[in-house]
C-alpha cells in the first residue's frame, strides 16, 4: 500500500505522484456533482456505485448526502471505491478544512475517520444509514479481478489518462465490464480516445456530452458481455424472489451477527435457541479474546484470520461503540517465533522479539455482546425451541421443533448452531468435529490491562464478577459436559510464564463445544446438492482450467458454522457473506469466498480425481 504525496495547490488537492489535481482547482464541489453524483437517479431498491479513485472521498460524501436526502423507504446504497494511494486520516481532515469543505461534511466525514483503516491492502466496510461503503485499498487491477460485484453506476475518476494511463486501459475496462450489471452507466470527466476505445472494445455504448467547463466528456452504457468462469462451481446465484422472513437456528455470535446484518436489509428475522436463555453454548464465556492468528505471509488461513480480526474489531467499534484495549500474543516455540519474525512489517502486529501487540484486539464479554446485537437487530428470539428438521414446499420453509408447534412461511433458513450442526448435515465430504474446551475461573491474581495469549491465555479481571478467566483446553475426543480438575490444572500450567508463585484459587469454570472444519476455515455459504456436483464436475481433474457449468438454484438454506475458537472474528465477516449471497450485494475477495464455501471439500477431491 503506497502513501499519497499530496499538497494543496491553487486551493485544490494536488498529487505529486501524478503531477495532477484530484479535481477542478476552482470549484471541486460543482465539478463532482456535474460529472458524477447528480448524473443518475436512485431508481432501484438497491443501487451499487463503484468508483476508481477514492481520492479524498469527495464523490462518496456527496453521493451519500444526496442518497440520504432523496432515498425512499427500503432503498439501500452500496458504494465500492478503489484506491492505491493512502492518505493519513489527519491529513484528510486537514485537507477538508483547508478547502473550506469541513463544516459541510463534518458529520459523515468524522464518522468515516473514526473507523479509518490502517495503511494496509484490504476491503474495509463502513456503516452509514442504509448505506455501506467498501473502501478497497491496494492495486485496482488486482482488486477488480478478485472482488465479485455487479455495479449499476461507475465513477471513473483516476487522474488524467495522460498522467495515469494504466487506470483507463483495456485490462481495467474489461474488469469494469465483468463487474457491471446490464445497462450499467459509466460516468467520467475524461474524453480520451484510449478510454473510448477500451469501452467500445468491451461492448459499452459510448457517447460524448458537454463536459464541466470543458468541451466534452464521456458517458457510456454497458450492453453486456460473455465471460468464461473456470471457478463457476464456487458461484452462488443470488435469490430471485422477494425476501420477507428469515429463520436462524442458533443464538450465539454466528446467529446474532447474522440477525444484525439481516436487520439492515429490512426483513423479519426469527432466531431459535434450544436453551432457555442466551450464553449456554460456546458464546457464553464470561470473557473472550478477539485476536488474530499470526502465520507467515501469503498463507491464506493467516490472511483470512487477519482480515476477519480487523473487520470484526472495526464492526464492534462502529456498531457497539466498544473500545479495543489491545492484546498481547507471545511466541512460545521456534515455529511461532519464525512466524512473528516474518510479520515484523505488518501494521496489525507491533512485534518486538517474541511478543506482538495487536492494538485492535479486544477482551470481550460474549454474553453482553450477543445480547446487544440481538437487541439491535430487533429479531424475535424463541427460547427452548430445539430444532428438529424442516420441509421446503412452494418456496417456503416449515420448521419442526421438539415439543413446539410447526412454524411456517420462511423464505430463507440459516444454520448457525455451533457444534450441534453436524447432527443436521448429511454431506459425505464435509468433515466437522466437535471440540471440547474448558475455561477456568480464578480468584483475581494478575492486574493485566491487556489480554495475554501464549500457550494459554489470561483475560483481564472481570470486575463485575470479581473473577479472572484463563483457558482453554482443547479435546477432540472428550464430550463430557462436567468440569474436570485435570483441565483446570492444565490451563494453569499453560499460563505459568505469566505467574510469580501466586497461590491460585479456582472459583469455577465453563465447558463449551466448538465446531471445526478439517481445514480450520469457517463454513459460510449456501447448501449445495452433492449429486449435482458429482455429475457436473466429475471431470475436474482434466477440465479444471476450462469454463465450468454454473450451479443450479439450490434450496435457500445457508450455513454460518465451524467457526472454531475465533467465532467473534469470523462470524462478522460470514454474516456479510451470507447477506451478499442472499441479496446480490458486493462480496468479499474470491479467494476468501472459495475458502469458506461449503462445497470446497468435495471440489478438492474432484480436482484430484479421488472420486
Amino acid at each position: 500500500m503506497k502513501k499519497a504525496n499530496i499538497i494543496i495547490k491553487n486551493n485544490a488537492p494536488f498529487s505529486l505522484d501524478f503531477d495532477d489535481y484530484y479535481f477542478n482547482s476552482s470549484d471541486g464541489l460543482s465539478e463532482s456533482k456535474f460529472i458524477y453524483t447528480n448524473a443518475f437517479d436512485f431508481e432501484n431498491k438497491q443501487t451499487i456505485v463503484a468508483e476508481l479513485g477514492f481520492g479524498i472521498g469527495l464523490n462518496f460524501f456527496l453521493t451519500l448526502k444526496r442518497f440520504l436526502k432523496e432515498k425512499k423507504h427500503n432503498q439501500r446504497l452500496f458504494y465500492l471505491s478503489f484506491e492505491n494511494f493512502y492518505i493519513e486520516k489527519d491529513k484528510l481532515r486537514e485537507i477538508y478544512k483547508k478547502l473550506g469543505f469541513y463544516e459541510k461534511f463534518e458529520e459523515v466525514l468524522e464518522q468515516f475517520l473514526n473507523f479509518y483503516p490502517p495503511c494496509k491492502d484490504g476491503v474495509y466496510r463502513f456503516y452509514f444509514q442504509d448505506c455501506f461503503l467498501d473502501l478497497v485499498l491496494g492495486d485496482a487491477k488486482e482488486n477488480l479481478q478478485i472482488l465479485d460485484f455487479k455495479a449499476n453506476i461507475w465513477y471513473l475518476d483516476g487522474f488524467s489518462p495522460s498522467k495515469n494511463q494504466d487506470m483507463f486501459d483495456n485490462n481495467i475496462i474489461n474488469n469494469v465490464a465483468k463487474n457491471s450489471k446490464i445497462n450499467a452507466k459509466i460516468l467520467t470527466f475524461s474524453s480520451a480516445s484510449v478510454l473510448k476505445k477500451a469501452l467500445i472494445n468491451n461492448n459499452f455504448q459510448v457517447q460524448k456530452i458537454k463536459g464541466f467547463r470543458k468541451r466534452e466528456m464521456i458517458q457510456a452504457i454497458f450492453n453486456g458481455l460473455e465471460f468464461e468462469d473456470k471457478f463457476a462451481y464456487f458461484n452462488t446465484p443470488s435469490l430471485k424472489k422477494e425476501i420477507q422472513k428469515i429463520a436462524i437456528i442458533g443464538a450465539g455470535i454466528a446467529g446474532a451477527s447474522m440477525a444484525y446484518e439481516l436487520s439492515l436489509r429490512n426483513v423479519q428475522v426469527d432466531v431459535f435457541e434450544k436453551e432457555n436463555s442466551l450464553g449456554k453454548g460456546a458464546s457464553g464465556n464470561i470473557n473472550g479474546i478477539l485476536s488474530s492468528l499470526i502465520l507467515k505471509p501469503d498463507v491464506l488461513l493467516g490472511e483470512f484470520s487477519q482480515y476477519a480480526f480487523l473487520e470484526a474489531s472495526r464492526f464492534y467499534r462502529q456498531i457497539l461503540n466498544l473500545t479495543p484495549q489491545g492484546v498481547y500474543e507471545f511466541a512460545h516455540n521456534e515455529l511461532m517465533q519464525e512466524r512473528f519474525d516474518s510479520q515484523k512489517d505488518n501494521v496489525l502486529f507491533e512485534i518486538i522479539n517474541n511478543q506482538a501487540f495487536l492494538k485492535d484486539g479486544f477482551c470481550i464479554k460474549p454474553q453482553e455482546l450477543v445480547k446487544t446485537l440481538l437487541q439491535k437487530s430487533k429479531a424475535r428470539v424463541f427460547f427452548e425451541y430445539e430444532f428438529k428438521d424442516y420441509s421446503y414446499k412452494n418456496e417456503k420453509f416449515s420448521l419442526n421443533f421438539n415439543n413446539q408447534k410447526i412454524l411456517k412461511d420462511y423464505d430463507v433458513l440459516i444454520y448457525a448452531q455451533g457444534a450441534d450442526v453436524k447432527n443436521f448435515l448429511e454431506y459425505k465430504y464435509m468433515k466437522l468435529s466437535s471440540v471440547r474446551g474448558q475455561c477456568t475461573h480464578l480468584k483475581p491474581f494478575l492486574k493485566n490491562p491487556h489480554a495475554l495469549s501464549s500457550k494459554g491465555y489470561i483475560c483481564p479481571i472481570n470486575e463485575e464478577l470479581n473473577l479472572q478467566l484463563i483457558g482453554a483446553s482443547y479435546d477432540r475426543l472428550n464430550q463430557d459436559t462436567t468440569l474436570l480438575k485435570n483441565d483446570d490444572l492444565q490451563n494453569i500450567e499453560n499460563v505459568k510464564e505469566f505467574l510469580h508463585d501466586e497461590n491460585l484459587e479456582i472459583m469455577g469454570g465453563k465447558v463449551g463445544f466448538r465446531s471445526y472444519s478439517s481445514d480450520r476455515f469457517a463454513i459460510a455459504g449456501q447448501a449445495y446438492d452433492e449429486n449435482f456436483y458429482m455429475q457436473n464436475y466429475k471431470a475436474l481433474l482434466w477440465h479444471k482450467n476450462k469454463n465450468q457449468v454454473i450451479p443450479n438454484d439450490f434450496i435457500p438454506l445457508y450455513f454460518s458454522i465451524a467457526h472454531g475458537s475465533r467465532a467473534f472474528a469470523s462470524a462478522i465477516v460470514c454474516a456479510r457473506v451470507m447477506s451478499s449471497l442472499i441479496f446480490d450485494e458486493p462480496r468479499i475477495k474470491k479467494e476468501f469466498l472459495y475458502a469458506l464455501h461449503p462445497a470446497r471439500f468435495l471440489i478438492r477431491k474432484l480436482k484430484k480425481g479421488l472420486i
